[in-house]
């Protein structure tokens, strides 16, 4: 059995007007579970891809069927719980309490069946964190958010060097985040006055332990958590809505696994390669979006939308990537990272403590810190640059598009305003195909997290080509 990855990433910016508020974020998290390969046993004997030597029935019939099983398999167990915890609290109304203990143990449940005894890693992260809540609270009712957040990142990284085993963690590492994230919420939150009181355990257990989004996300606040204990308000799109989300779970799924290698052979050139790769890891993540969805709908929870594929696959800008790429994991770096550093060091030293403290929440790896870094500083350069272009040539080629009532001279439907940002969507593809060749499955080292000699070489394969456009356009930035 082959091992199939899950990595989230996001960013924001904020822009108001010509100029704008920067603001900038990134997040991901990494979700493994079996999928079956038929071909797996002969990958290393083979120096094509399988996938693209089958005709369609044969595709159908030795990934798609497999595929599909194995993730019924696996997945079923999350959607049926997530099912059950709104049927015996929503419908039949019990007490608070029971509610939340309902909602800890079908999460239990559904955490268990997927990770067995590793579960009692997010066990100790969640009485990490919690225990540094209590305390902060007790002891000086402020900055339970900047305390409970230490608490947690230390305790990933005592895990990462050396308590946990390089393969079991870095399968968890995504519901890990998701706690992470539940946990350092209620700190802030507390400590802005957004929550009237601290939760008790038992709340703080049902709300981390939810089982429609303890696994995939997405991240939820306290307050919306809370809804639970509320009638569940019926809609005649409910059904339909989780079967539409289902279905393009799966068929996100099956393109990622199955129809990409196929649509896109080893035969084409490196720069063909590194966009097949790319396109597949975003498909998967498109996968675990909607699933998030459906999960979290199932288990009484609407979230909207958590990944909007249309504005990755056409892309105006980076800027709008990243915004797009996981909405409420945008929501929350902004709200609890970036505009709280802001406030304190400014634009620019807050955007370095985001980046840093993301990579530290994502673990001490080399390929997930070159790529966010790298992504850092192309998507500052973009914005930059292209708010000085605006300027210069009063157009409306800002990396966000313009409002019904800017007061551009070259509004966006002018000739020199749609070739310039379809330039700027071009070069953006071309950076995702780049920056994606990191996230493929070729390598063992998938289990463990790539090293830095493995992010090194895909780049180098590729001439550092994406880092030198990009500094060509810190060059044009620095010098009009």
């Amino acid at each position: 059995m082959a091992d199939f990855a899950y990595t989230d990433y996001d960013y924001e910016y904020d822009q108001e007007g010509d100029g704008g508020d920067y603001v900038d974020y990134f997040d991901e998290d990494i979700y493994e579970f079996p999928v079956g390969e038929p071909w797996e046993e002969e990958e290393e004997e083979e120096e094509e891809d399988p996938a693209s030597q089958f005709t369609l029935t044969e595709l159908y019939e030795y990934c798609v069927v497999p595929t599909v099983s194995d993730s019924y398999l696996h997945l079923c167990n999350l959607l049926v719980w997530s099912l059950v915890f709104t049927l015996t609290t929503r419908i039949v109304r019990p007490p608070a309490w029971l509610v939340h203990m309902a909602s800890t143990a079908c999460g239990g449940v559904v955490a268990w069946h997927l990770f067995g005894l590793r579960t009692g890693y997010m066990a100790c992260l969640t009485g990490v964190g919690s225990l540094a809540l209590v305390v902060t609270h007790l002891a000086t009712r402020s900055r339970r958010g900047p305390w409970t957040c230490a608490a947690c990142v230390a305790f990933l990284i005592f895990c990462e060097l050396w308590w946990a085993d390089p393969i079991d963690w870095h399968s968890i590492r995504g519901p890990q985040m998701v706690i992470l994230m539940k946990l350092v919420s209620v700190g802030y939150d507390l400590d802005a006055a957004t929550l009237a009181s601290a939760p008790n355990p038992l709340e703080m257990a049902g709300y981390v332990m939810n089982p429609g989004t303890i696994i995939f996300g997405p991240w939820i606040s306290f307050g919306t958590y809370l809804k639970v204990l509320q009638p569940l308000p019926w809609s005649l799109w409910l059904i339909p809505g989780i079967v539409i989300r289902l279905t393009a779970s799966i068929m996100f799924l099956l393109m990622s696994t199955c129809y990409t290698s196929w649509l896109l052979p080893d035969s084409i050139n490196r720069w063909g390669l590194a966009y097949r790769e790319a396109l597949s890891f975003r498909l998967s993540h498109y996968f675990v979006s909607y699933l998030s969805e459906a999960s979290a709908l199932l288990a009484g929870l609407n979230m909207g939308k958590v990944a909007r594929p249309y504005f990755i696959e056409i892309p105006r800008s980076l800027v709008e990537v990243v915004i797009y790429w996981n909405v409420p994991m945008h929501h929350w770096l902004k709200t609890y990272v970036f505009k709280t550093a802001r406030n304190h060091l400014g634009i620019f030293w807050a955007l370095l403590l985001t980046y840093s403290m993301s990579a530290l929440f994502h673990g001490l790896n080399f390929q997930l810190a070159a790529v966010l870094l790298s992504l850092g500083f192309y998507t500052f350069v973009e914005y930059s640059l292209r708010a000085k272009l605006s300027s210069v040539f009063d157009a409306c080629i800002l990396a966000r598009p313009c409002s019904d009532t800017c007061l551009h001279k070259q509004k966006a439907r002018s000739w020199f305003s749609l070739s310039t940002n379809l330039v700027f969507t071009v070069l953006t593809v071309f950076h995702l195909a780049y920056l994606g060749i990191m996230f493929d499955s070729s390598s063992q080292q998938q289990e463990t997290g790539y090293s830095m000699i493995h992010t090194l070489n895909k780049w180098q394969a590729l001439n550092y080509a994406s880092h030198w456009v990009m500094f060509i356009c810190y060059v044009m930035y620095s010098v009009i």
